[in-house]
C-alpha cells in the first residue's frame, strides 16, 4: 500500500482530502438513495388503495347476483398487486385489525387484517365519514401503513360467503430497511468512515513522529546517521538529511573544541609546572606565595573547563550500577575528610497485606502493612564516572553555601530522584536559569574564594541532560537551595 503513495507530501494530502470527501459522498448517497426510494414507494403504495376496493367490489357484487368471486376475479390482472381468494391466512407472527365506523355497506364490524412478521401496526379504527375519500381512501391509507412498516406483510377483506380476499405486493410491500436501521448504518459507517481518517492520518504523520522521536533527549548519545522512517515523504527524507548534516556539523564542532583546549591544557599545563618551579626560588615568601596561589587558580579552572567539555564529547559507556551504592560512595568520601554530608537512602518497600485463599488476612481489623526488612537496590544504567562528578558538584555547592549537605534519594518504577538541600541564601528566582549557563557567577568580580569558575552547575546539567534526565532548582520554605535531579530509570541500553 506505501509504495503507491505518491512521494511528496502535498499530493498525499490531497489523496488524503479528496478520499475523505469521496467517502462522505458515498455515505450521503447511501442514506439519501434509500430514502428516496422509500419516499417514492411510499406514494406509489398509496395507489393500491383504490385497486383493492375496486377487486373487492367486483366480488362482492358476482356473489350478490348469485355467481362466483373466482369467476369475476380470474381474469383480472394489477401490476404489482397480487391476490387470492380463500380462508384466512395464519398470522406469522402479529395481525392488525383496521375496524371502519360507521359499518360499511351495511356489515357490521367491518374489518381489515393486516398480517406481519413482526408487530409494528397497533389496532386502529378508521372512520369512513371522516376519511373524506370514502372506501377507496381508506384502503389507500392502509396501504400505505404496510409501507411504512418495511415488512414483507398481507392485506385481507372479508367477503359475503365467509371467505376473504387477500392481497399482496411484492414491490411496495417487502422487506426493506427501516429509519432505525438505516440510522444503525449510518453510524456504523460514520465510525468506520472516522477509523479510516484516524488511519490515514496516522500514516501521514507517523514518518514525522518517528523522526521527532529519532532527535528526542531520551536518544542523547554520540550522534548516528538517522534511518529514514518506512513509507515516508520526500520532505520527510530532506529533513532526517539535513539534521544529519547539522549533528555532524555539531560534532566536529565539539570535537574541534575539545581538541584546541586539551592541547592548550597541555600547552599551559608545561609553563606552569617551570613556572612553579622557577617561584619556589623567590626569596620574598609573600610574592612567592601569590605567585603559586595564581598558578594553582590557573590549574583548577583549566581542568574545570575540560570537565566541561568531556561532558559535551559523552566517551564513557553506559553501565548498569547499582546507583544507591554509587551515591553512598560519594557521601562516605565526604565523610571520611570530616564534612557534614547526610545521606537519607528511598524507603523500604511495602505492601498492603490482603487475605488469600490460604488465610483470611485482617477484614474488618485496622490496615496492616508488609515492609521489607532490606534497603531497596535502585538499579540504573548510566555513565558512572559522569554522574558522579555531577552528583559531587552538586555537594560541593551545598557546602560552600551552605555549611552542609543533605542528600536525599527515592525511586518510583520510572524514575530515579535525588535531592540535596543546603541551608544557604539560596538563589534569586530569576537567576535558576542563568545559573545553569556555563561561566556564569551570581557575584561578578570573577574571584574563585567568592563564586568559582561558573562551570560547577554547568557540568551537572549537561550529564544530567545526557542522561535524559532533568535538573530543578528551588528555594527551600525556611532557608537553602534544593536542587532535585529526576533521571529515567532505564535498565537496558
Amino acid at each position: 500500500m506505501i509504495p503507491l503513495l505518491p512521494r511528496r507530501l502535498a499530493p498525499r494530502l490531497l489523496l488524503a482530502l479528496l478520499a475523505a470527501m469521496g467517502a462522505m459522498l458515498l455515505l450521503a448517497v447511501a442514506v439519501a438513495v434509500p430514502a428516496l426510494d422509500r419516499q417514492r414507494d411510499r406514494l406509489q403504495a398509496h395507489r393500491l388503495g383504490p385497486a383493492m376496493a375496486a377487486l373487492w367490489q367486483e366480488a362482492e357484487g358476482a356473489l350478490a347476483d348469485g355467481g362466483s368471486a373466482d369467476a369475476e376475479l380470474a381474469t383480472r390482472h394489477i401490476t404489482d398487486l397480487h391476490f387470492e381468494i380463500g380462508p384466512l391466512p395464519e398470522a406469522p407472527t402479529a395481525m392488525v385489525r383496521y375496524f371502519f365506523t360507521p359499518a360499511y355497506d351495511g356489515r357490521a364490524p367491518f374489518e381489515v387484517r393486516v398480517l406481519l412478521p413482526r408487530p409494528l401496526l397497533e389496532g386502529r379504527s378508521i372512520d369512513l365519514g371522516a376519511a373524506g375519500g370514502g372506501f377507496d381512501y381508506a384502503l389507500a391509507q392502509i396501504a400505505t401503513d404496510i409501507a411504512d412498516t418495511g415488512l414483507p406483510a398481507r392485506a385481507t377483506l372479508p367477503l359475503s360467503d365467509g371467505r376473504w380476499l387477500t392481497f399482496a405486493s411484492p414491490r411496495y410491500w417487502q422487506a426493506r430497511w427501516t429509519p432505525v436501521m438505516r440510522g444503525l448504518a449510518v453510524l456504523v459507517a460514520g465510525a468506520g468512515l472516522v477509523l479510516a481518517a484516524f488511519g490515514l492520518a496516522r500514516l501521514l504523520a507517523l514518518p514525522l513522529e518517528r523522526l521527532a522521536a529519532a532527535v528526542g533527549p531520551e536518544h542523547a548519545g554520540p550522534p548516528q546517521p538517522m534511518a529514514v522512517p518506512a513509507g515516508a515523504s520526500a520532505e520527510v527524507a530532506e529533513i532526517a538529511a539535513a539534521i544529519d548534516r547539522g549533528r555532524s556539523a555539531l560534532t566536529e564542532l565539539l570535537e574541534d573544541r575539545t581538541r584546541m583546549l586539551a592541547a592548550i591544557s597541555h600547552d599551559l599545563r608545561t609553563p606552569a609546572t617551570r613556572l612553579k618551579l622557577r617561584a619556589e626560588w623567590i626569596e620574598d615568601a609573600g610574592v612567592r606565595d601569590k605567585i603559586l596561589a595564581d598558578l594553582d587558580e590557573m590549574t583548577v579552572m583549566i581542568a574545570a573547563a575540560l570537565d566541561y567539555l568531556k561532558q559535551g564529547a559523552q566517551q564513557e559507556v553506559e553501565q548498569l550500577v547499582a546507583f544507591t551504592s554509587l551515591l553512598q560512595a560519594v557521601c562516605d568520601d565526604y565523610h571520611d575528610l570530616g564534612r557534614p554530608v547526610r545521606l537519607t537512602e528511598a524507603p523500604p518497600l511495602q505492601f498492603d497485606a490482603s487475605g488469600t485463599i490460604f488465610g483470611p488476612g485482617d477484614r474488618g481489623a485496622r490496615r496492616t502493612l508488609l515492609t521489607f526488612d532490606q534497603a531497596r537496590v535502585l538499579r540504573l544504567r548510566c555513565r558512572p564516572d559522569a554522574l558522579r562528578r555531577a552528583l559531587t558538584n552538586l555537594i560541593d555547592n551545598a557546602l560552600k553555601y551552605g555549611g552542609v549537605a543533605e542528600v536525599m534519594v527515592q525511586a518510583t518504577s520510572e524514575e530515579v530522584i535525588v535531592d540535596v538541600l543546603d541551608e544557604g541564601p539560596g538563589i534569586p528566582e530569576e537567576e535558576f536559569a542563568n545559573v545553569l549557563r556555563p561561566f556564569y557567577r551570581l557575584e561578578q568580580s570573577r574571584n574563585r574564594g567568592t563564586g568559582g569558575t561558573g562551570l560547577g552547575l554547568a557540568i551537572v546539567k549537561s550529564v544530567i541532560d545526557a542522561h535524559g534526565g532533568t535538573l530543578e532548582l528551588s528555594n527551600r520554605a525556611r532557608a537553602g537551595l534544593r536542587a532535585r535531579v529526576v533521571l529515567p530509570r532505564r535498565l537496558e541500553g
